[in-house]
């Protein structure tokens, strides 16, 4: 049985998995830094690596692990930047140092490696002016002839290259360190003097232990409590014409089509009233459902599928009470957005708001639907068009409206209306009395709102 590691604060740490991304040699030094950290700490710390090499592989790399990790380290600021605005970034991550002990240690290669190498005229990438003074200064070296490029996003990478060039060119410089792989490989081809500035092994291991933090805070964060509250939003028609028969028959769809879609992340479902829902969960299982809370859990398949305006209010919250309390506030605004949002809350003053996502069902097109669908959806498509409801009325018809409006026999009607209810396009609703006596009616509501 594995032991469980404790916080001194008493907490369980959950076990964690971390993404090394880079170039395959720089992942290689990751890697073996990192079994030293898991022979230190084995109780559930787990790397995983995905060199390239190639920068443009990196985003294809990183989609292919981020379901299985917690946090990831990349190569410097660069690769970070491009995650990030990219949109691609889904877990805490960090990057590797390039200055101090970085530079340093270029520095020494070159001395070591580079006949001829002058160190007091080099061009420099990446390194602010500051920190290439600090570190000729620990060394003793002059910095009048040391020409330095700044990074200052991705976008100033691509002249990177070209300011080491001009530099060797101009016989200004005697060697060109930088941090990019690609800029490297160019100015080598070019016959130019290069070396990259790569991290030691002690600036990997800092990298890797904060990402090992930031892995277990993405855990234990994943386990706090979430709730998400659905509201159903009946159209004042419906309650006048069609009763609290139709509003239970759409209560206990609605609760069926819930936990259809919980079950898949372990979610129970609880039903409040006719009108709502709470479905508990955790922070993690949030941001999967809403997709790194990009898209509204539950709004659009449900707002497909049942035909009424639906709100969603999602919270999340160090207790039970806390979560359902911002689940409801949040469901509250929803509605008051007639549900065109879902809402997120998580007690502080972050608000979120939730666009639908993709339905679950498509369109109900010709070619898309099933014959005995098709048939359905023609039947309904005719006696909607026969009625001619106002916006918003709702279509009641029973066997002889359908039999007279379909011009068939009134058996021939009743089969029709059968094949409505099956297809999910009509609900039967309470036989309405009859006055004279005998036998009373039965009348369908037809949800024509599936037609739009």
């Amino acid at each position: 049985m594995s032991e469980e590691v404790f916080s001194t604060a008493g907490e369980r740490l959950p076990p964690v998995t971390v993404g090394l991304f880079g170039p395959r040699k720089l992942v290689k030094t990751m890697a073996e830094v990192g079994l030293q950290i898991t022979d230190r700490s084995p109780h559930g710390v787990k790397f995983v690596s995905a060199g390239y090499d190639d920068q443009a592989e990196a985003e294809e790399r990183y989609l292919k692990l981020r379901d299985r990790i917690d946090s990831a380290v990349f190569p410097g600021p660069w690769v970070f930047d491009l995650a990030t605005a990219g949109h691609w970034l889904t877990v805490p991550s960090t990057h590797l140092p390039l200055t101090g002990a970085a530079l340093y240690a270029a520095l020494l290669r070159a001395s070591l490696t580079i006949d001829d190498v002058d160190l007091c005229r080099v061009s420099i990438d990446s390194l602010s002016a500051a920190d290439v003074e600090e570190a000729y200064g620990e060394i003793g070296l002059d910095t009048a002839d040391v020409y330095d490029i700044p990074y200052e996003g991705p976008e100033s990478v691509a002249g990177f290259a070209a300011f080491h060039r001009e530099k060797w060119e101009q016989e200004r410089t005697t060697l060109a360190l930088t941090t990019i792989l690609s800029v490297e490989r160019e100015l080598r081809t070019q016959g130019i003097p290069v070396l990259r500035i790569a991290p030691t092994r002690s600036s990997v291991r800092d990298a890797l232990e904060t990402a090992v933090l930031l892995g277990q805070g993405t855990r234990m964060g994943a386990h706090q409590l979430a709730m998400i509250a659905v509201q159903l939003i009946p159209t004042g028609t419906s309650r006048a014409e069609s009763g609290d028969y139709w509003q239970q028959e759409l209560a206990v769809l609605t609760h069926q089509k819930l936990l259809s879609e919980a079950r898949q992340v372990g979610a129970t479902v609880a039903r409040r009233s006719d009108t709502l829902f709470l479905v508990t969960t955790t922070h993690g299982a949030l941001t999967r459902l809403t997709e790194q809370f990009t898209v509204a859990p539950f709004l659009g398949a449900l707002t497909a599928q049942l035909g009424v305006p639906v709100a969603v209010g999602a919270g999340a919250g160090q207790t039970a009470r806390a979560a359902e309390a911002n689940a409801l506030l949040a469901v509250e605004d929803s509605v008051g957005r007639e549900g065109k949002v879902a809402v997120y809350l998580d007690g502080t003053t972050v608000r979120t708001e939730l666009p639908p996502g993709r339905t679950v069902a498509p369109p109900m097109a010709v070619d898309l639907i099933s014959p005995v669908d098709q048939r359905a959806y023609e039947i309904v498509t005719s006696i909607a068009a026969a009625t001619a409801p106002e916006a918003g009325q709702q279509v009641v018809v029973d066997v002889e409206s359908v039999a007279d409006i379909m011009q068939v026999t009134q058996r021939t009607g009743r089969r029709m209306l059968k094949e409505l209810v099956e297809a999910g396009l009509a609900w039967p609703l309470p036989p309405a009395r009859s006055t004279g006596g005998g036998r009373p009616r039965q009348q369908f509501r037809l949800l024509t709102e599936k037609l739009d």
